[in-house]
């Protein structure tokens, strides 16, 4: 039988005589500090979780565009389909899909409007790797046209072009790339090939995106900018996401220093360093808290050496050593905590799962209505573990030498 515990267990569990205000302090002080650490760590679990769904969001804004593993030359802008053996990529495991992708500024026109937009040629697959289907705002996901090849548009460029949808007759919009090799100041327009094409949907993502990109087939991106079998990169799409660093691992250890093969993150790098730095800086600041609240633990053990002292007493002359009388008091810090953590993480994850279902802080103007959250299992055992570490110092700190002056203090009560 674990005495300490035991005892720890009934002071702080066991119904006390409330007739005395010291003893009723006693008890509003333990609450206090059950109710501070728990209130921080539901905050740990709310914030952390919210960050996680941000960081979601953010990841899944982007994501159409940027593949899990993209392979790029380390020199010059293009690189030759034959230079890569696909066959060999879509054999190795966890790769799902594969596109070759040609990107290249273009000129666009439709009518008297002109615009500025990033040309990206794919191939069909692409639009299921990129999951087009959910980001469609008017149109459909298909480079297949009415009348033959279509083109599909961020709907910011459609709107600022008033290009109309593909009707089957009008090829609508002029794309016009510059012909490589030849001045502009010498061949004037004969420096620009020209194609024209009809727009099959419009995609919105996000304002940037919507503003800037429109997707082709490879073929005619081909054709425009004269590549014949020339690309910029070859975009990956994997079974586990969680796999991105291996396989891209695997990748440069295949292709060699001949090309550059980055996953999602790295692409993005100083977006995920601020999300994570964010989290962490988030984290530290909620754990200075909890340290600062877990002060009341010190108070509460405090009055409780005080209100104890007779019983302290007549432990000792039954032969309980310093030792025994002091692990009594640790395990009542050490209770108060765990109550705590364990009511915190309660009610942080119903905070959590009442925003997930009903949504109750709202976001205007935003891609989402309400404000999103991700709980991970990985963050409430960081919170349930730093917290606890928090409230074990706070209650271990001061206890050696607050318990050597009571037990001196109870000798001196209980003798002779």
């Amino acid at each position: 039988m674990n005495l300490p515990l035991l005892f720890a267990r009934r002071y702080l569990f066991a119904r006390r005589n409330t007739a005395g205000r010291s003893t009723n302090a006693i008890n509003i002080i333990t609450a206090i500090s059950i109710v501070v650490i728990a209130v921080v760590t539901a905050a740990m679990v709310v914030v952390l979780s919210t960050l996680n769904g941000i960081s979601d969001l953010v990841d899944s804004i982007y994501s159409p565009f940027d593949q899990d593993i993209t392979i790029t030359a380390a020199e010059g802008k293009t690189f030759e389909r034959g230079s890569v053996d696909l066959d060999h990529i879509l054999a190795q495991p966890g790769v799902r899909n594969t596109s070759w992708v040609i990107e290249e500024n273009v000129l666009l026109r439709s009518g008297d409007q002109r615009r500025v937009a990033t040309m990206k040629g794919v191939e069909p697959q692409y639009l299921h790797m990129s999951r087009m289907q959910q980001y469609m705002y008017s149109g459909k996901p298909t480079f297949t046209g009415l009348s033959g090849p279509a083109v599909l548009l961020g709907i910011g460029l459609k709107v600022d072009l008033g290009v109309p949808l593909d009707d089957g007759v009008f090829q609508a919009l002029e794309i016009s790339a510059p012909i490589r090799g030849r001045k502009l100041s010498k061949y004037q327009q004969r420096a620009f090939e020209t194609v024209a094409m009809a727009v099959r949907g419009a995609f919105t993502i996000n304002l940037d995106f919507d503003s800037k990109y429109m997707l082709v087939p490879l073929n005619t991106a081909a054709e425009l900018l004269n590549y014949d079998s020339a690309v910029t990169a070859l975009e990956i799409e994997l079974d586990d996401k969680k796999q991105m660093d291996r396989v891209a691992d695997g990748l440069r250890a295949q292709l060699g220093p001949a090309f550059t093969v980055k996953t999602r993150h790295q692409k993005n790098a100083l977006m995920y360093q601020t999300n994570a730095s964010e989290k962490l800086f988030t984290f530290v600041v909620l754990s200075f808290i909890g340290l600062i609240g877990a002060f009341n633990i010190i108070a509460s053990l405090t009055m409780m050496m005080i209100e104890k002292r007779r019983d302290m007493g007549t432990l000792a002359a039954m032969g309980a050593t310093p030792a025994m009388i002091r692990r009594i008091f640790f395990h009542e810090g050490l209770l108060i905590v765990v109550v705590g953590v364990i009511i915190g993480l309660l009610l942080g994850l119903g905070i959590c799962l009442a925003q997930e279902h009903f949504g109750f802080v709202q976001l205007s103007d935003s891609v989402v209505e309400a404000y999103p959250v991700n709980v991970l299992g990985t963050d409430l055992v960081l919170i349930a573990l730093m917290v606890l570490a928090i409230g074990l110092v706070a209650a271990w700190i001061p206890l050696r030498a607050l318990s050597k002056r009571f037990l001196e203090s109870a000798k001196t009560t209980t003798g002779p």
